[in-house]
């Protein structure tokens, strides 16, 4: 995306790339649930398996390598004996897959955004994990009809996506205009963190206390969707920050969502003792409070000290 997208551009470059892995979880349970009713069980590991060769087939025969230093490699000739060619190669391997642990390790930049995205995404698994068990068990519902309230997080995947990168770009050109100079910075995207650090506290008190006194199922679904439209704000406008930051944006990348695969693990393990413990209003309310504690002060840190942080670490 970083290759490809000028910065101007860059809020609507990953609604659409963030779009998809953000609708998979929300979609899959729906798909999964009525595949299983109506084929047998491994004909889900088949057609998965079938769908991400094709994908793979696609992408090798019709994406196009975007990489600077890869493109200009390829049009520079290429001298000297092979092994030392290889030698070279393994090298640079070897430190591409270095890069993101070391970037995590050095730059205190990272380190902060990766533990709000860590969060965030932590929460997000928890939810989608104990989701369909509300249905069932607190509402009586069918295996077939919970998994339909998938659908409420697929709501606030596609509002965030068609309101969050317009309004990114629209914030960033304004910001830009009124910049003596011109110039740009990545506390540009700062401001695209307002409404999430307020959505998703919303958003889990609205679903967690509407679960706990057995509102209408719709109610419910609202505020399920108010939560993951603020987290998906939340990751569209942080990963923003990264790629204008860091010349290396994968490595960035991948080093911001090191710890959120982490806790994406970890969060879902300890949920139904979560709200078997607290119930669901107290359950959701206590990840409320930790968010509010740890991501709302975020903006104000980042706008403010933001620049000084970026210092840090950096050679």
């Amino acid at each position: 995306m970083a290759d490809m997208y000028r910065k101007e551009d860059r809020g609507k470059s990953l609604a659409i790339a963030t779009f998809v892995p953000y609708l998979g979880p929300a979609l899959g349970p729906v798909v999964g649930g009525i595949m299983t009713q109506k084929l047998q069980w491994w004909w889900l590991f088949y057609l998965l398996s079938i769908f991400d060769a094709a994908i793979c087939l696609v992408g090798l025969l019709v994406v196009r390598e975007s990489y600077g230093p890869v493109l200009l490699a390829r049009k520079r000739s290429l001298a000297g004996p092979t092994a030392i060619r290889a030698a070279s190669a393994r090298t640079s391997i070897g430190a591409v897959l270095c890069r993101p642990l070391l970037l995590l390790w050095q730059r205190p930049v990272i380190q902060v955004i990766a533990l709000i995205l860590a969060l965030n995404f932590g929460v997000y698994c928890l939810l989608l994990s104990t989701f369909a068990t509300l249905w069932i068990r607190r509402y009586g519902q069918s295996e077939l009809i919970s998994t339909l309230h998938y659908i409420a997080v697929s709501i606030g995947t596609t509002i965030a996506t068609q309101a969050g990168g317009h309004f990114m770009d629209w914030v960033f050109a304004r910001l830009k205009a009124r910049s003596p100079d011109g110039s740009t910075s990545p506390e540009f995207r700062v401001p695209c963190l307002v409404p999430p650090v307020i959505l998703i506290p919303v958003g889990l008190f609205w679903y967690g206390w509407a679960a706990e006194v057995g509102a209408h199922w719709a109610v419910v679904d609202v505020g399920v969707a108010v939560f993951v439209c603020g987290s998906f704000l939340l990751a569209q406008a942080m990963l923003a920050y990264l790629l204008d930051e860091f010349s290396h944006a994968a490595s960035a990348n991948a080093a911001g969502r090191l710890l959120s695969n982490l806790l994406g693990f970890v969060f879902p393990i300890f949920a139904p003792q979560l709200f078997a413990h607290l119930g669901y209003g107290w359950g959701n309310s206590l990840l409320a409070f930790v968010f509010i504690g740890l991501g709302c002060p975020m903006p104000l840190l980042l706008w403010i000290w933001g620049a000084r942080l970026r210092a840090l670490g950096r050679t």
